[in-house]
């Protein structure tokens, strides 16, 4: 308990035994004059509100069981509401409504049936002083209630954002898990390309090294030519890891790609991922192709992005599924929760064809 609590339990004791001690004094009506004992029920009264926070049901119960025994004894009257009050307001802030009301119930049932068994006036007894007696105390009631339900209401919007906040901590840590295996996948893609064109290209130098000299500095030219591309993709990715932009339709434009003016905006997540199938299918185009035209459509639907890589090549020597590029092609379309087709054309070349959830 607080140190402002505790004062303010005091204020409250000390008021209770105060106004209590006031009611006894003024000697309203009574049959027996005060005495000691009356104003010690005024001070125990008070007293037991120090613990009211611990022990709000017993509070209650021995506020009530010391009215009963000080009516017993015929005292002054000190009414209900003053001395139950405060005990009254703690039940019912405490979750124990059902118990005041039990209460305070009980001793105006008792209070009446004395009251008129002393002769008091029925119509004022029932037209006044039991309406004001009953409507002050189930007023303290509903006041330490709706204490209690904007209490639990306010830890509830605490729990509430607590849970909100953690949601999006972890949605956050699975983006940056997310950005980490796109970024994984770009430097993937970036070196596992390179070191391919320049396996080729060292085989085509070591094959014509001796018998054609221009063959093999054209080889060696483009082996330079992968590095050098090799070298961009991987400033790309770190960049992407410094600056945490991915790569989008702007860099399709920059790479000669024609975009239609209703494709953007798209998520971060969907343009980075359409430019990266579009980088590795014509990449695996130029490989395959054999110098053939490569076509680049990119094109909307209600609910997708459909993005198709066309050659007119005689396709890859190998299954075209199980290249490492096409490979981390299907497991970033499957991320997003989008379909893939991959394979030779019909009428010859080699078709990547992807569709994206918008």
């Amino acid at each position: 308990m607080t140190p402002r609590e505790r004062l303010l339990d005091a204020a409250l004791a000390a008021f209770t035994t105060t106004a209590v001690s006031v009611a006894i004094a003024a000697d309203l009506g009574s049959h027996r004059g005060p005495d000691v004992l009356a104003y010690g029920a005024a001070v125990v009264l008070g007293a037991v509100l120090l613990v009211r926070r611990r022990f709000p049901r017993g509070v209650l119960l021995v506020s009530a069981a010391l009215l009963i025994a000080y009516y017993v004894r015929d005292y002054p009257p000190i009414g209900l509401p003053v001395p139950l009050g405060a005990a009254l307001y703690t039940a019912a802030e405490a979750g124990f409504s059902g118990w005041a009301i039990a209460v305070s119930t009980g001793l105006l049932s008792i209070s009446t049936y004395a009251r008129l068994h002393d002769g008091e006036d029925p119509a004022y007894l029932f037209g006044y002083e039991i309406l004001v007696t009953g409507a002050a105390m189930a007023a303290t009631i509903a006041l330490g209630d709706g204490i209690r339900s904007r209490r639990l209401l306010r830890a509830e919007q605490r729990e509430r954002l607590a849970r909100e906040r953690t949601a999006h901590e972890q949605a956050l840590s699975g983006a940056l898990q997310a950005e980490r295996l796109e970024v994984a996948r770009d430097v993937h893609d970036a070196v596992g390309h390179t070191l391919t064109v320049v396996s080729l290209h060292t085989d085509v130098a070591l094959e014509a090294v001796d018998d054609d000299p221009a063959a093999t500095r054209r080889a060696l030219e483009n082996v330079r030519a992968a590095c050098d591309t090799a070298s961009a993709e991987l400033r790309r990715a770190l960049g992407l890891i410094r600056d945490a932009t991915p790569p989008g339709l702007d860099e399709l434009r920059e790479l000669g790609v024609e975009v239609p003016p209703g494709l953007g905006p798209l998520p971060p997540t969907v343009e980075a991922a359409v430019f990266r199938i579009v980088q590795e299918a014509v990449t695996n185009a130029r490989r395959y192709s054999g110098g053939s035209p490569i076509s680049v459509d990119l094109r909307t639907t209600e609910t997708s992005v459909v993005v198709e890589v066309r050659d007119g090549g005689d396709g890859p020597p190998a299954d075209p599924g199980t290249g490492f590029g096409l490979v981390g092609l299907r497991e970033r379309v499957a991320l997003l929760g989008g379909r893939t087709e991959i394979g030779p054309r019909p009428e010859g070349g080699f078709r990547v064809w992807v569709a994206l959830p918008r």
